[in-house]
């Protein structure tokens, strides 16, 4: 399999995860309404596609180099790396904190020392923290 068939391959299963992922999160607007789409404005629709756009990318991507490499020797495990990415992508960024909690403007951001590091008080004590 070349890595253009497996990017093909993994363009399709990455798109069939966004469209289960989209169709989960559409939901009627009342009893008896249509389906609506899951931005709530108009706003918000350019950076729901983008970030769409984004997972499909990030699926042909990893399927195309897994094929080009040989790890993948059929369509089916190329179409099975597209859909797995996206949804490996959301986990990682789920179990990533960005930030450590809410911290006040101008004050230092404490991460939890390592065993052995010398941990810094500079004058707090450890409940301050």
């Amino acid at each position: 399999m070349t890595g253009l068939q497996a990017a093909l391959w993994g363009l399709l299963g990455s798109g069939v995860a966004e469209a289960l992922n989209l169709s989960a999160s559409m939901r009627p607007s009342g009893p008896h309404h249509r389906w609506r789409w899951p931005w709530h404005s108009k706003a918000d629709r350019p950076v729901l596609l983008v970030a769409i756009g984004l997972r499909l990318f990030a699926g042909c991507g990893l399927a195309a180099a897994l094929g080009a490499s040989g790890y993948l020797d059929s369509e089916a495990a190329a179409l099975a790396a597209g859909v797995a990415t996206p949804l490996i992508v959301a986990k990682l960024f789920q179990l990533v904190p960005l930030h450590d909690g809410n911290p006040t403007v101008g004050e230092p951001v404490w991460s939890a020392p390592h065993e052995g590091d010398d941990v810094p008080t500079s004058g707090r004590s450890d409940a301050a923290r």
